[in-house]
């Protein structure tokens, strides 16, 4: 992962801001977060894909404009749901940051518990 106090502001989700997210989250615990920022980055790449389609393939503009429409919308469906699971994690700091570190330390912690060394 990289610099552990590294943030990441709330409305620059980019892909390699999710990377991140799922880098800092990586542990045996709980992937909630990185689980839902691989999700997205799928989404994201379905929506580029299909809209690549409506070039190769006119006949079917339609169509592949419906599928892009609806991928923006469980895109951002799925964005609302990971800001809603940071808040309630307390994973953003006063900022509207994501804070990498307190999701690399919420992991660690919860991985320990379940183990038994906390």
């Amino acid at each position: 992962m990289s610099d552990s106090s590294e943030t990441i502001d709330l409305s620059e989700l980019s892909d390699e801001a999710l990377l991140e997210i799922c880098r800092a989250a990586e542990v045996i615990a709980c992937e909630c977060p990185g689980y839902l920022a691989r999700l997205l980055r799928q989404v994201r790449t379905f929506r580029s894909y299909t809209t690549s389609c409506i070039e190769q393939f006119p006949s079917d503009a339609e169509t592949h404009l419906w599928l892009a429409e609806r991928a923006t919308q469980v895109e951002d469906i799925l964005l609302q749901t990971m800001i809603e699971l940071m808040q309630k994690e307390d994973l953003i700091n006063d900022n509207q940051q994501v804070s990498l570190d307190r999701l690399s330390e919420r992991a660690r912690a919860t991985m320990l518990k379940q183990v038994g060394m906390s």
